[in-house]
């Protein structure tokens, strides 16, 4: 332990007196001061808190995120260049224990201006409402549901002659993809039902939120009848696309819904569309607004710490300016990937340099996900409760195990590099 506090200290008084750390919380500091002054939302009160908090923590992250991850990138390369490695290395000093106590350092780093970021917008932050868990229909998954489609689908005389000789995997990814978005038509004095996890049904203040469409993706008027449990609430639609109810307890002697469903009568002169998966949430109030600030905080720090370790990782297997290149595009890559197999899923008439693009893109996405999955800042700004069991899996994932993989991987690539190149 003596080694990796020896490390450690070392990393930080490397950025001490570098002026990289003093230099990046002044910068975070100017950043969050001028936020609301430069940021502007949507002309209401609710708007421009919403985008302060989004864009002014966001601008520190990703500041911190870029910041770090280009010094862990060359931290080893710096160390090479000053013959220091050379001379931990031979004290001994195991390597995996070396590049684990660089990210240690850095991630403490990102943890300390973090937290100086969060810490002023708990202070700004003029009594906001209390955060609200968002809860989803309890259905089958898109691929499940694509499974049970299938059979169906390939013989049903209207499906392509391209389609049925498709690959099956292929055919699946289409379904799902059409899973996820399909529409279910409620008719006028019809009424949908969707079953919900337990934990929906609570005693605290509880909101239905929906997102209306109707035959020609209009606003228009919009009337239904929504009930939970014993909680019920009429729910009209004149302006907005997007909507939030609050659900009351019912009337005595009025009949409460199954204990387990949302029922959602149609009780106006026209039909409408809502993507069960999409479009019908069930919001339940929860804790305060800086206990979500805090677990926010540490998303992000897990965040970020991924980022280092890749980084450092990196900076150990290629020399820094290749290691600085991968690690910006495969940033890039992470951003760009979902919402491009959001725009362009694949069709069946792709070309093979398409194909090709496509599948690096979906494997892009695949392993950046326990980085690019992270959306605490949305959640935060949108007034949502950034959930403990998220918060939970990216500190297992993000800032334990993918730290120690990248120190494992890294110990392996320095003990194969000849002396002359540490």
């Amino acid at each position: 332990m003596r080694s990796f506090w020896r490390i450690f200290s070392l990393e930080w008084t490397d950025l001490v007196r570098s002026r990289a750390l003093a230099l990046l919380v002044l910068a975070s500091g100017a950043w969050m001061v001028l936020a609301p002054h430069v940021l502007t939302g949507d002309g209401t009160p609710e708007g421009a808190r919403e985008m302060v908090i989004r864009y002014s923590l966001g601008g520190v992250a990703t500041l911190v995120a870029c910041a770090l991850t280009a010094v862990a990138a060359g931290s080893v390369a710096r160390e090479r260049a000053s013959h220091r490695l050379q001379l931990i290395l031979v004290r001994p000093v195991n390597r995996a224990l070396l590049v684990f106590a660089k990210i240690t350092a850095l991630a403490a780093v990102a943890a300390l201006v973090l937290g100086l970021a969060a810490a002023v917008e708990a202070v700004r932050a003029d009594s906001p409402r209390n955060c609200r868990h968002v809860y989803r229909p309890v259905l089958p998954s898109p691929a499940r549901e694509a499974e049970l489609l299938y059979d169906s689908y390939m013989e049903d005389p209207e499906t392509p002659e391209e389609a049925k000789k498709a690959p099956r995997a292929d055919i699946l990814r289409l379904l799902a993809q059409r899973a996820n978005e399909r529409y279910q038509p409620i008719a006028t004095n019809e009424t949908a039902v969707w079953p919900f996890d337990a934990a929906a049904f609570s005693d605290r203040p509880t909101w239905v939120r929906l997102r209306f469409t109707n035959d020609w993706h209009l606003r228009d008027d919009v009337r239904f009848v929504a009930r939970l449990g014993e909680r019920s609430c009429v729910a009209s639609n004149l302006t907005r696309t997007v909507s939030e109810f609050p659900l009351i307890a019912a009337p005595a002697g009025a009949s409460p819904s199954e204990p387990a469903s949302l029922e959602l009568e149609n009780v106006g002169v026209r039909s409408v569309m809502l993507r069960p998966r999409r479009d019908v949430e069930v919001l339940v109030e929860a804790d305060g607004f800086r206990a979500n600030l805090v677990r926010a905080w540490i998303e992000l720090v897990a965040l970020v710490t991924a980022l280092i370790a890749f980084g450092v990782f990196l900076g150990c297997a290629l020399s820094r300016p290749v290691a600085l290149f991968t690690v910006f595009v495969t940033l890039a890559l992470s951003e760009m990937s979902p919402s491009v197999l959001a725009s362009y899923s694949g069709e069946l008439t792709d070309t093979r340099s398409d194909a090709i693009a496509l599948a690096l893109t979906r494997f892009s996405a695949t392993v950046t996900r326990p980085v690019s999955s992270l959306t605490p800042l949305s959640s935060l700004a949108a007034g949502e409760c950034v959930e403990p069991r998220e918060v939970a899996g990216a500190v297992a994932v993000d800032l334990l195990l993918l730290p120690l993989v990248f120190s494992l991987l890294a110990a392996l690539v320095l003990a194969r590099k000849p002396e002359d190149e540490l």
